[in-house]
């Protein structure tokens, strides 16, 4: 809280001391709960908009353990006791939904991190899946084209064998859907013997000429034909 209070000023530039504090913060968190990271591919280093599948609250650890990033979250988080005010030193950006006009709110606060030069990450479905993607949304695609940014999805996923089939699936222990409490999910979690996960970082897409909807179906495909390669090569 007191290095939180020095360094940090609600904002994540993409190098320096507070960036390095805070993905280091993230990193230790994860490892601490046993995750075990593979990475693919080189994630662009500045003005970049990620687009990535959401399947766990890990996931914001994992990567924003890897390259520095304003996240998007739902405005409760902002309220929440110690959470919310560390999300904001941050740099989380806030979308209240349901709201009209939230979305071009938010789309526009994330316009300007990339002016800065800075990153942003958004999880296009919306919510946590069980691994199958979801149509990705398209309306905070905008941000990167009115930044002249460059987009850049990313796969993340949990793979694990069963050793009963031998099929490759995800693993359940890192699902977080339905009912599913925080704190249920964590118990999952804190029990597992280790937690791998796979982060794909794929081809980046230029947002110039391009429609919101055509970078979002784009950034969906990569995702999707990633998440397949994934568990075809699980299963050999």
């Amino acid at each position: 809280m007191i290095i939180s209070s020095v360094l940090l000023r609600n904002t994540t530039p993409t190098r320096g001391l507070a960036s390095t504090f805070i993905t280091t913060w993230l990193g230790s968190v994860a490892r601490a709960l046993g995750v075990r990271t593979k990475i693919y591919g080189t994630a662009l280093t500045e003005k970049t908009l990620f687009v990535s599948n959401h399947i766990s609250w890990l996931d914001i650890f994992i990567i924003g353990s890897l390259v520095p990033v304003h996240f998007l979250s739902k405005h409760e988080v902002k309220a929440m006791p110690v959470f919310g005010w560390l999300s904001s030193r941050v740099g989380t950006l806030y979308i209240k939904r349901g709201k009209k006009g939230s979305a071009s709110e938010a789309s526009s606060e994330i316009t300007a991190a990339l002016n800065q030069q800075h990153n942003s990450l958004i999880f296009a479905e919306g919510t946590t899946t069980d691994g199958h993607i979801k149509k990705f949304h398209s309306r905070m695609m905008q941000s990167a084209i009115d930044a002249h940014a460059m987009v850049q999805p990313i796969a993340i996923f949990f793979p694990l064998v069963n050793p009963e089939t031998g099929s490759p699936e995800i693993n359940p222990a890192t699902l977080f859907i339905g009912d599913t409490s925080i704190s249920e999910s964590f118990d999952l979690i804190a029990r597992a013997p280790h937690i791998d996960v796979e982060v794909h970082f794929l081809e980046p897409i230029s947002s110039k000429g391009k429609s919101r909807n055509e970078i979002s179906q784009h950034a969906y495909d990569e995702v999707v034909d990633a998440i397949k390669s994934i568990k075809k090569r699980t299963e050999k």
